[in-house]
């Protein structure tokens, strides 16, 4: 008999905690705060400015996994629990193999070793840049989308096991190349963002919103294969809304 994907115990009531904000981390999500507190949307689910730069793989937009994420992304936003979230542009998706600086004031969440306090993001880029053009073979990773970690967040792992030691060598050599290191460079779960929580849910309708976002992942990815992700690029951005390619490695 056929068995619908379900996200394993603990983590799912690990994560249902979260959605319901029971570690009482605040009124909102992190991301979300008013404008000029240092959050990526407002409590209306605005995008704010939220400046960086970041090593991703944009999703094909011609491929059939990115119309399954687009499908999956529609049916969430069709949902009951639509108002939960804030919804990304489909031109945005992506998947992060390396977070570079971020956020204001800038660098909160890490300052590469041996550059100047002073420098701005234009100037780190810049050196990143030249960096990373020197860089080959950190591109075509195989990977599998193999669950959900939120509602609106699909887990990705490495297709194989020398796909995993291409993701591992490749996270690795950025850290050296930026000079942020990481304490989570081992350990970090790659993933596809379709939207960002904007505001906790109720106890009463967690186990029925899990349940649906469950199903929609059985529906539009269980069974989409492996997806050999295109060129890994730096990209510059904003907002969370557009990441703007700077160099291809």
């Amino acid at each position: 008999m056929h068995k619908e994907w379900r996200m394993p115990e603990p983590t799912r009531s690990k994560t249902i905690q979260y959605l319901v904000g029971a570690d009482k981390a605040g009124s909102f999500p992190k991301a979300i705060t008013d404008p000029g507190h240092g959050g990526k949307f407002d409590k209306e689910g605005n995008v704010l400015p939220f400046p960086g730069n970041t090593f991703i793989c944009h999703i094909d937009q011609s491929s059939q996994f990115y119309k399954a994420l687009c499908a999956f992304q529609d049916a969430l936003r069709n949902s009951v629990f639509a108002e939960h979230y804030t919804f990304l542009p489909k031109p945005s998706f992506h998947m992060t193999i390396f977070c570079g600086v971020s956020g204001i004031p800038l660098g909160e969440d890490g300052w590469p070793e041996g550059m100047d306090r002073a420098s701005s993001l234009d100037d780190i880029t810049s050196t990143f840049s030249e960096r990373f053009a020197s860089q080959t073979n950190m591109s075509g990773f195989g990977m599998v989308a193999s669950g959900i970690s939120l509602p609106g967040t699909v887990t990705m792992r490495a297709a194989s096991d020398a796909d995993q030691s291409k993701l591992s060598d490749a996270r690795h050599r950025l850290q050296k190349l930026t000079g942020l290191f990481r304490s989570d460079i081992d350990t970090y779960e790659f993933h596809i963002s379709l939207g960002y929580l904007k505001r906790w849910f109720d106890q009463t309708a967690i186990d029925e919103a899990y349940a649906t976002a469950e199903q929609l992942f059985e529906t539009h990815l269980k069974d989409s294969g492996v997806q050999f992700l295109g060129t890994l690029e730096l990209c510059a951005f904003e907002t969370m809304h557009h990441f703007e390619p700077v160099i291809e490695g």
